[in-house]
């Protein structure tokens, strides 16, 4: 090569190294961007604005702490009630005040329950434990629990004010990425966080993930699809408002999920390329508790396979749940006739004397003779409500901060097969407790259930049914 073609081609590869320069630079400053207010405390507005952009709303950037652009003093107002409306913020953080600072223990509280993780039971590991609230302490318990945060050796310092270099941190700590456009995220290999994933899209693939990382899917990934490819994912968390939602596992795992949304469905993508839909891991219980599914069409056999909604379950629950039932709805006065002559048909019939024989464990007092017959007459043993609320031990059960809603329309099953025919009658509740329980105040409660209409399973007619429900409110 020539002296003058050399210099030539140094020139031309200098011109392209520097037009590629300047085209990389650019992205390069972005995923590097320094901030220059670390120094600053946060303030309460400052934590509506992270929760808006956490929802996928105000920009991608959730590091960008002050940027309040298209978030005026309305607009943040309006979404502390509408996060009050969530049951997010309570009574324990006041948002009266959004410019006073927050406490860092106020922090994580919040954006646990905006992750809407329930609260574990038991001391956490860091040195300070006793510093913490107790409606704090159990939130930050289970983000140790799911390995997000480390408190071995720690002080929390619960009472600390953050700056936002600080709350930028606990951003990097709890959250690994936000995902609000449609795109492929994959977890490089040496990733060792645990934090959580969020899903803003309703089109999104997340593939790789080795070290179970849970995953919360919001409200603006309604009416899609998440696929997760080749990853063993620990938890998915539904939030409330999300609806008509698929996951789609693809050679991965799922251990466990908790939804408060609607119509979400579970599938797995075989090696053949079909669609199988999978059982729905919300009603997964860490502490071994096998839910009941929720519609079992068709005849007995359809309810019989599978470990997870084991008919083998229910039958060996029947005998302790019936007994209890008998022990609840017995009266203890010996000098009272019990309710227990049972007919053909499954139901009780009662011999009728005073308002006392009315069963005093069912948090239920007849207040008059029409009363009692209406309520607790003619009771029967064979049937349940069948919903996402039930489990094995044919009991609902729900979370007085989520509320209680008892449908008009409710699916009834047979008790001790959950055979149904997947249509939803018109029903009546009642019972002294109905408005104790409308209104979600824990306990332990009956109520009656009657069935407007006639309930007919595999061509039997068993007209309207009626039967009680016990409902634990936690």
């Amino acid at each position: 090569m020539s002296m003058k073609k050399a210099i030539k081609f140094t020139l031309l590869l200098s011109i392209a190294i520097c037009i590629q320069l300047f085209f990389i630079a650019p992205i390069a400053k972005a995923e590097q961007k320094k901030y220059m207010d670390n120094e600053v405390n946060i303030s309460k507005k400052d934590l509506i604005i992270l929760l808006e952009k956490l929802s996928g709303n105000l920009g991608s950037d959730i590091a960008d702490i002050g940027n309040y652009a298209n978030a005026d003093e309305e607009y943040i107002k309006s979404s502390a009630e509408k996060l009050k409306g969530l049951n997010i913020i309570d009574e324990h953080v006041s948002f009266a005040n959004l410019y006073e600072s927050p406490k860092k223990e106020e922090v994580y509280y919040l954006l646990a329950r905006y992750i809407g993780i329930e609260a574990a039971k038991g001391k956490t590991a860091f040195i300070d434990d006793e510093k913490l609230q107790s409606w704090s302490r159990g939130y930050i318990k289970e983000l140790e629990n799911l390995g997000v945060i480390e408190g071995k050796d720690k002080n929390f310092e619960p009472d600390k004010v953050l700056n936002r270099g600080e709350l930028r941190n606990v951003i990097k700590e709890l959250f690994l990425t936000v995902i609000n456009n449609s795109q492929n995220f994959r977890v490089d290999e040496n990733n060792k966080s645990k934090a959580f994933i969020v899903v803003n899209t309703n089109d999104a693939v997340i593939e790789n993930i080795k070290i179970h990382n849970p995953i919360l899917i919001n409200q603006k990934a309604s009416n899609g699809k998440l696929r997760i490819i080749n990853s063993d994912i620990s938890k998915i968390y539904i939030a409330a408002g999300s609806q008509n939602f698929e996951v789609q596992l693809s050679n991965s795992k799922l251990q466990s999920a908790k939804s408060l949304g609607k119509n979400i469905t579970y599938t797995s993508l075989g090696s053949d390329g079909k669609v199988v839909p999978l059982p729905n891991p919300e009603e997964y219980k860490p502490e071994g508790r096998k839910p009941v599914k929720k519609i079992i069409k068709g005849s007995r056999s359809h309810s019989s396979s599978g470990s997870y909604f084991g008919n083998n379950s229910q039958k060996e629950n029947k005998s302790q749940s019936d007994k209890e039932t008998e022990e609840k709805a017995t009266p203890q006065d010996k000098d009272i006739v019990k309710p227990e002559e049972k007919t053909g048909t499954g139901k009780i019939t009662e011999n009728k004397k005073t308002q006392s024989e009315v069963p005093p464990k069912v948090n239920e007092v007849a207040h008059n003779e029409g009363d009692k017959n209406s309520v607790w007459e003619n009771l029967s043993e064979d049937f349940i409500v069948l919903n996402e609320h039930l489990y094995a031990d044919k009991t609902l059960k729900y979370k007085a901060a989520h509320g209680v809603n008892l449908e008009d329309k409710a699916l009834i099953g047979l008790k001790l097969s959950g055979e149904n025919n997947g249509v939803k009658l018109n029903v009546k509740w009642e019972g002294d407790s109905l408005q104790q329980v409308k209104n979600s105040q824990k306990g332990e409660y009956r109520l009656a259930v009657s069935s407007l209409e006639d309930l007919v399973i595999n061509d039997k007619n068993y007209g309207k049914v009626k039967f009680i429900v016990k409902i634990i409110i936690e």
